[in-house]
């Protein structure tokens, strides 16, 4: 038996509570930036995710449906060396909360996820 000369792709954990922009961009992620991605529209799908696999990094929308916020998500990534970039439509003046974090805003191109994720500072 051989081990396979494939190497792993990066992990994505990617919530989006749309599910027409979530297909799309997942496959953004997938076909054109080349990573493995898990995708969850809630918070309760995402934490689960969290138990099982280690991401190397996450695309959270911060506004899910049903007054869900991903803050306390991604805090819990960070924390686990998980390099978070949330993504919203309001801009970053808005949301002090995630001052810290790398935010792209909404409506964003694949470019500007894989810019973010290579980036070490504010985007």
């Amino acid at each position: 038996m051989t081990r396979s000369s494939t190497p792993s792709r990066p992990k994505v954990l990617y919530v989006e509570d749309e599910v027409i922009v979530a297909l799309d961009v997942a496959d953004g992620l997938a076909l054109d930036l080349g990573y493995e991605v898990s995708m969850a529209h809630n918070l309760t799908t995402a934490f689960e995710m969290t138990k099982t696999i280690a991401f190397d990094y996450a695309l959270l929308d911060l506004n899910l449906g049903h007054g869900e916020r991903s803050i306390t998500l991604g805090e819990m990534l960070a924390k686990k060396g998980t390099h978070v970039v949330f993504a919203s439509g309001y801009n970053r003046e808005e949301i002090n909360e995630i001052a810290d974090y790398l935010m792209i805003e909404k409506p964003f191109q694949i470019e500007d996820v894989a810019r973010a994720f290579k980036s070490k500072g504010q985007y």
